[in-house]
């Protein structure tokens, strides 16, 4: 259920970091989760699994969110119709982001290698250091870089760009 483990860890650093990017940040609720409809089912259908303190830097599209559940029933989580309607509209509504935004490679910042690509911290690192020597012309330059797990980036090809 590794997908799953997005719905519950995605929302509280995307929210913090915002947040601190425009000031200081509010102090987290007890539960790490910011409070709204949506997030007692969040806690439920999520929280069978996954607890809510873990953290993620993931921001999506209300597509995007949408996709996750998808993925995550797949995988065998259980909810209603009306529970997983909440639960789209509570990450739609705390942790939006623009993640169906194309990202250049060469020029990504590690928060959106992590986020949009889904780069683990040290496969960002790795593509970083790589390409201040080698700027990728093309995606499948990225087949040479070091400790990258390629398949990643194959997955993602519809949101990433090399120029």
């Amino acid at each position: 259920m590794r997908l799953a483990s997005s719905l519950v860890i995605l929302c509280t650093t995307v929210v913090f970091a915002a947040a601190s990017r425009q000031g200081s940040p509010p102090p987290p609720p007890s539960d790490g989760l910011p409070e709204g409809p949506g997030k007692s089912e969040l806690i439920k259908v999520c929280g069978e699994c996954h607890q809510a303190t873990k953290t993620t830097t993931k921001r999506l599209t209300r597509e995007g969110w949408a996709a996750i559940i998808d993925d995550m029933v797949k995988e065998g989580a259980k909810g209603t119709d009306q529970e997983l309607e909440a639960i789209l509209n509570y990450l739609s509504k705390n942790c939006l982001g623009e993640a169906t935004r194309a990202i250049n490679l060469n020029s990504a910042p590690s928060i959106d290698l992590e986020s949009v690509v889904g780069l683990l911290r040290s496969e960002a690192r790795a593509l970083i250091a790589w390409r201040e020597k080698t700027p990728c012309k093309r995606i499948e330059d990225l087949k040479n870089v070091p400790g990258l797990d390629y398949k990643k980036i194959e997955a993602a090809k519809e949101r990433i760009v090399c120029f």
